[in-house]
């Protein structure tokens, strides 16, 4: 099985996450970088965003995740955040679109009617599109100000794409990108977004020189001023 490294251009919105935070440091981190665009959170926003930073921080941490960056600031003057990542698994296949197919249907018959699935072509090869929003998920009271539950909603797009043998001669790995937001009322301004970045991906052999798995560059298009608020 040959080594793949996966390059991207992501827009400047988004900031590569830390592994392994804990509740506190997590909380930091969001107000830091809030701070950083001189703005204060409000409270609840506060909480929420935090815990799905802890969340996604500690996925990073003991998964197979090679790269995981997430954004938050303000669209259209409300307060949100998105988290996207890049996992590695091997994958035993002979033909991408018998690959595909096969992951396609499996993955109709596990959501069923609670997701949207699809096959869709991207520049670096054929792909599986998931699209879902599960159902509500609560932040416990213990962890809010207000000692009260509050709902967590939870939008979701995951495109799986086994990596082309044209890319990469001998792969048998699948690459799954996973993009998900508490924010959903801003999931058209996310699209906006991710549509670009999935059409950069790129497979190739990985000469295993320095370790890495996942090459980024900001996307050429990312101006300063291109998301409101969001650095």
């Amino acid at each position: 099985m040959s080594a793949v490294r996966i390059a991207f251009e992501i827009p400047s919105a988004f900031r590569e996450i830390t592994p392994g935070l804990n509740a506190r440091q997590a909380c930091a981190e969001v107000m830091t970088h809030a701070a950083a665009q001189g703005s204060d959170l409000p409270v609840d926003r506060l909480e929420e965003i935090a815990a799905e930073y802890e969340k996604t921080s500690a996925m990073l941490a003991s998964s197979g995740v090679r790269y995981c960056a997430t954004c938050f600031g303000q669209f259209h003057d409300e307060w949100s955040m998105g988290t996207v990542a890049i996992a590695l698994t091997p994958l035993t296949y002979r033909d991408t679109e018998i690959a595909v197919a096969g992951i396609t249907r499996i993955l109709a018959a596990e959501h069923g009617r609670s997701a949207e699935v699809s096959t869709i072509t991207l520049p670096c090869g054929q792909a599986t599109l998931v699209i879902r929003q599960p159902a509500a998920l609560r932040l416990p009271g213990e962890f809010t100000a207000s000692g009260t539950d509050i709902p967590l909603e939870v939008a979701q797009l995951q495109v799986s794409v086994p990596v082309p043998q044209s890319a990469v001669p001998g792969a048998q790995t699948l690459v799954t990108v996973t993009f998900s937001t508490p924010s959903t009322d801003h999931w058209p301004d996310y699209c906006e977004l991710l549509v670009p970045f999935l059409r950069s991906l790129r497979f190739l052999p990985d000469p295993a020189a320095d370790g890495r798995t996942a090459e980024v560059r900001p996307a050429p298009s990312a101006r300063a001023g291109s998301v409101p608020a969001f650095g």
